[in-house]
């Protein structure tokens, strides 16, 4: 019976963890090298959702979905909702979407104001 009992809890747990592994947002669809894109925020730092997302127009007039580290990652390494206005300038660092159609990157560092928010700090290259 005892047996039976942590067998159970033991399945348990393992569908607890699956869940938010089948949320996580690899990064097999993006380019395997970096870029750098600067552009004015048009929709801010929104840490709702898996991972934190914010929304950039460049230089061209095209807006750019920018994909940060999951929220709380994001918010320890300082980026928060009111950190980063709306009509600022930023540059992200990422790897931008492997579909050249789509304007979407996956973001490792946010500069703004001089300051160089590292979401994730070990893909900096």
């Amino acid at each position: 019976m005892y047996t039976r009992i942590l067998a159970v809890l033991g399945a348990a747990a393992l569908a607890l963890m699956a869940a938010p592994l089948s949320a996580h947002h690899g990064w097999g669809g993006q380019s395997g090298e970096q870029s750098q894109l600067t552009g004015t925020v048009t929709t801010g730092v929104s840490l709702a959702g898996p991972h934190a997302t914010m929304q950039i127009e460049d230089a061209d007039g095209q807006v750019w979905d920018i994909t940060l580290a999951p929220s709380s990652r994001t918010s320890r390494a300082g980026l928060t909702e009111d950190v980063i206005p709306v009509g600022a300038e930023v540059t992200v660092t990422g790897n931008r979407n492997s579909d050249m159609a789509r304007y979407e990157m996956k973001t490792v560092r946010v500069t703004y104001d001089g300051t160089n928010y590292d979401v994730y700090p070990r893909r900096i290259s």
